[in-house]
């Protein structure tokens, strides 16, 4: 293999794009290299943890097709430190040779056959989704994904793609997100899947602002996301996710709504003070505010404050962990944000006061019983 990139820093965007899967620990030491192969005009750069694999296009220069493995982290610490010039790599049996400017530099690679291949899905349905809205999807939902990997079918987001809707659902047991976009989806393309974390996260930040809608393929245990230059595949959940909608309430009737940034500020305020370990702080609802108040033992320290609020329920007190109500927030787009309320002790619903024009979204957050 014998071929030139127009430019150091194209090539180290190629890496970065593919860095983030290759596992910075395995029992495989082939999943530490990245997989360098010609690709029509173009260096095709891979990498995968048997779970996730990721696959770019950066333009080159062909003189001679082929393909290697390279140790990934330390070919990206080398090319980094490149000057921004043309790079040629050549490869002769494991032999890797960079040049550049007037530096060369030489790596021992592995062959590319002893590199899992990367996931084909031959059977699945394809579907074509803007990025803005997976984006948005990923992001209103990840949050709440479960950290439990002993719970497989709450370790990844459920995803639905059926009758004009994309809908996606995470939930850790405490929490709950769920999200859904009106998009251009005629036929049932999923009824229902379990998508990993890692997967998701890469694939909002490969998306970007990409005005090319990527192409969505899902088969029996992969999903395929087809971008511009770039591909990522990931293995599916196979398990059975709950049912989330037994657990959103209907019965809450009592209503607070109150302005998005008032309450967010407040809250960090308050959570200064708040208990380390449980992070609780006690929200008491009166007609016409919500007062936010914590306290910490550990340091004798308390705090209180009020918020204006629309609310004219009787007098309510309950109480959150601080900081899933910030995920909440931060999430919501909004002027005002209405809690939907029942009880002291059950789930609490909240929504946004007016819902961006297709989508739909809602969060349960479970309260804490009080500590003092």
């Amino acid at each position: 293999m014998k071929v030139t990139i127009p430019a150091s820093s194209m090539l180290m965007s190629g890496i970065q794009t593919v860095l983030n899967v290759v596992p910075p620990k395995t029992t495989l030491p082939i999943l530490s290299n990245v997989l360098l192969e010609t690709d029509g005009s173009n260096l095709k750069i891979g990498a995968t943890d048997l779970d996730l694999s990721i696959s770019t296009r950066v333009p080159a220069q062909v003189n001679e097709e082929g393909a290697i493995t390279v140790p990934a982290r330390k070919f990206a610490e080398m090319v980094r430190e490149l000057p921004d010039m043309p790079v040629e790599i050549e490869v002769d049996g494991v032999k890797v040779v960079i040049r550049c400017d007037r530096g060369v530099f030489r790596l021992v690679g592995v062959d590319k056959d002893e590199f899992p291949a990367l996931p084909q899905i031959q059977d699945g349905k394809t579907v074509s989704v803007q990025s803005s809205v997976l984006q948005r999807l990923i992001r209103k939902t990840i949050f709440a994904v479960s950290n439990d990997e002993t719970r497989p079918g709450l370790h990844g987001a459920y995803c639905r793609m059926e009758g004009g809707k994309i809908l996606m659902v995470a939930t850790d047991g405490h929490r709950l997100a769920k999200a859904s976009v009106l998009v251009e989806v005629a036929d049932t393309v999923s009824d229902g899947i379990i998508i990993p974390p890692k997967a998701l996260n890469n694939l909002a930040r490969l998306v970007g602002d990409s005005a090319i809608p990527p192409q969505i393929t899902v088969g029996e245990n992969h999903i395929v996301f087809e971008l511009e230059h770039t591909t990522l595949s990931s293995r599916l959940i196979e398990a059975t996710y709950l049912d989330y909608q037994r657990a959103i309430p209907v019965s809450n009737n009592r209503i607070l709504s109150v302005n998005r940034e008032t309450l967010y500020s407040a809250v960090r305020r308050v959570a200064v003070l708040s208990n380390a370990t449980t992070r609780q702080i006690r929200f008491s609802l009166r007609p016409g505010f919500i007062e936010l108040s914590a306290s910490s033992h550990d340091i004798g320290g308390e705090a209180r404050e009020e918020v204006p609020a629309r609310y004219d329920g009787e007098p309510l007190d309950t109480a959150y962990d601080y900081r899933y109500i910030l995920d909440v927030v931060e999430r919501i787009e909004s002027d005002d944000i209405v809690f939907k309320l029942d009880t002291p002790i059950s789930a609490g619903l909240i929504t946004p006061s007016e819902n961006v024009e297709g989508e739909d979204y809602l969060c349960i957050v479970m309260p804490l019983r009080f500590t003092d």
